[in-house]
């Protein structure tokens, strides 16, 4: 399973959220469909679209990895994941 942790929002708008993320396993790229696990809440469907084409690909060119969401509002300690 893909996961990560949500470290830091921006939000854009009708554009979506941008979130810096902590990736603890698997990994991401663009279109992903996701659920958004938040204690005390039902998980949430959404779409992840990482920069540099996957949340590992920011890792490998020194980068923090981030990515706009697009379908729910994010914040910190949120929990991103995926089969």
């Amino acid at each position: 399973m893909n996961r990560a942790e949500v470290t830091d929002v921006f939000i854009l708008g009708k554009e979506g959220v941008a979130v810096y993320v902590d990736p603890l396993s698997g990994d991401f790229r663009g279109g992903d469909r996701v659920r958004i696990v938040r204690e005390g809440m039902e998980p949430v469907e959404a779409v992840i679209f990482p920069r540099d084409g996957s949340v590992s690909g920011a890792g490998r060119i020194g980068r923090r990895p981030h990515a706009l969401v697009k379908g729910f509002t994010c914040a910190v300690g949120d929990i991103i994941e995926a089969e």
